[in-house]
């Protein structure tokens, strides 16, 4: 495994912050929109399987919120409060 300088990454990251952001949010996008197209595509295709799969993502949804709620609801209040300053 190649050594690396642990100071050069960090400065290599923060150099290039925006343009990793930007990508991420490309890429975020790009997804989004492929999976609402894969969605369509099987509601008109095969609805009752569809309608089972969106079940089972709101189903995973709801517990995952269940698990997670205080560490969500902290992290959008962070959210809230760097926004307002």
């Amino acid at each position: 495994m190649p050594k690396y300088d642990p100071k050069k990454k960090k400065e290599y990251y923060q150099k290039h912050r925006k343009e990793r952001l930007k990508y991420q949010n490309d890429y975020y996008e790009r997804m989004k929109s492929r999976r609402v197209r894969t969605f369509e595509i099987m509601e008109e295709l095969e609805p009752s399987q569809f309608n089972v799969y969106k079940q089972q993502i709101s189903v995973y949804n709801k517990e995952y919120y269940r698990k997670n709620r205080s560490k969500i609801l902290r992290k959008r209040a962070e959210t809230r409060a760097k926004k307002s300053k």
